[in-house]
């Protein structure tokens, strides 16, 4: 089975000593791991500056055509990544597809006043938006999904006490994805595919922090048709990027 991981990164980490740190640690792990293909941000954009972590990140996976770059941006309105017109665009010379957000950790808000200038420019291009759910509250994922329909939104370690509010979003905003990095309920992947079919689920490991034995085995356990498990182990996430390539093209 080809497998295809939305949420990993390369880099350092302040706390935790991580599993690796360099793009030659990733690629050992994931052969390890069976992984073909992985989108990756840089720890550094996360933990230091988003600019000059984006920059590193695309120059270390340079020439490593199984490694996708994720960045991970910023509101416009200080002006640290340009305009969102010139943002886009520097995105897609890059071929950057998908992007990363923490509101909480740099301290900025993911209301229309502050992010309604990059949500329209990102959903207008169809990007897949990655956030894990610490960083946002149900209510402003709601409403992202339901203001920016052509914005794809992973939302990322949901835990087994979040199937309430995950399932009636699910239902609502046909734009909402899960990855299973963190989805450790009890046949909980059986229920979102009996409810909602398989397209709404994104392999994904958080690889360096994460153990990624818990997402592999849910994914190599799950009782479901072959179809479905190709879907959610790459399927879901390539349809998605390419998406955004075609708007590139």
């Amino acid at each position: 089975m080809l497998v295809f991981d939305a949420n990993c990164a390369v880099g350092p980490w302040p706390t935790d000593k991580p599993r690796y740190e360099t793009v030659v640690g990733l690629l050992a792990e994931m052969e390890r791991l069976g992984i073909q293909r992985a989108l990756v941000s840089h720890t550094l954009s996360r933990t230091y500056d988003p600019v000059q972590g984006n920059r590193i990140l695309m120059q270390e996976i340079a020439g490593q055509e199984s490694l996708l770059p994720c960045w991970t941006l910023l509101p416009p309105a200080c002006g640290e990544m340009g305009s969102p017109g010139e943002l886009m665009e520097e995105m897609a010379q890059a071929g950057v597809r998908a992007v990363r957000l923490y509101p909480r950790e740099h301290s900025y808000s993911l209301a229309e006043w502050q992010c309604g200038e990059l949500f329209e420019a990102l959903a207008e291009r169809h990007y897949l938006v990655l956030l894990d759910l610490a960083q946002g509250s149900w209510e402003e994922i709601e409403r992202i999904c339901n203001t920016y329909p052509d914005l794809a939104l992973l939302v990322t370690w949901v835990g087994y006490r979040q199937l309430r509010p995950l399932f009636a979003l699910l239902r609502r905003n046909d734009n909402l994805y899960c990855d299973l990095s963190n989805l450790s309920t009890y046949l909980g992947i059986e229920e979102i595919l009996d409810r909602f079919g398989s397209e709404r689920l994104v392999f994904g490991t958080g690889l360096p922090i994460a153990d990624p034995g818990g997402p592999i085995a849910r994914l190599s356990y799950t009782d479901a048709p072959p179809a479905a498990l190709d879907a959610i182990a790459h399927g879901n996430l390539g349809r998605l990027l390419d998406r955004v390539l075609q708007v590139h093209r």
